[in-house]
């Protein structure tokens, strides 16, 4: 195996773990996690989760794994969302950090909320030819 077919063979496999596409998303993220309230944010959205934007040390030393209630509000949601999340990843982007929020226990509406979302940006993405999508 040559190494054009491993860098393909890896480009599929990253792209697999992505079950469902991110949107840019305006607004902030309530977090409340262990005991303390924060307010950081948004960056994008899925059905699966959604990601902030801030200075890491801000949650503490090993936040992945924690977790606790978040509330989005968003101009572009019909509606405020919670949810109860997991910290996932983090991931620098120049001077912050991107750190994805897993929804662990969110209801059928909340979900609806997002989906309504993600299908009015696929909308636009459609008479546009440009995906809104974040990645």
């Amino acid at each position: 195996m040559g190494k054009c077919s491993v860098h393909i063979l890896l480009e599929d496999i990253v792209r697999e773990r992505r079950r469902n596409h991110r949107f840019n998303l305006q607004g902030r993220v309530q977090l409340d996690l262990g005991g303390k309230h924060f307010e950081f944010p948004a960056a994008d959205i899925s059905v699966s989760g959604v990601g902030v934007m801030l200075d890491v040390a801000v949650l503490g030393a090993k936040p992945a794994g924690e977790v606790g209630i978040c509330t989005i509000e968003s101009p572009d949601l019909a509606a405020t969302v919670e949810a109860y999340v997991s910290v996932m990843r983090i991931r620098r982007v120049g001077h912050q950090h991107l750190v994805g929020l897993r929804f662990e226990s969110i209801n059928d509406e909340q979900l609806q909320i997002i989906r309504a979302y993600e299908d009015l940006l696929a909308g636009r993405r459609d008479k546009s030819g440009h995906s809104p999508a974040a990645h």
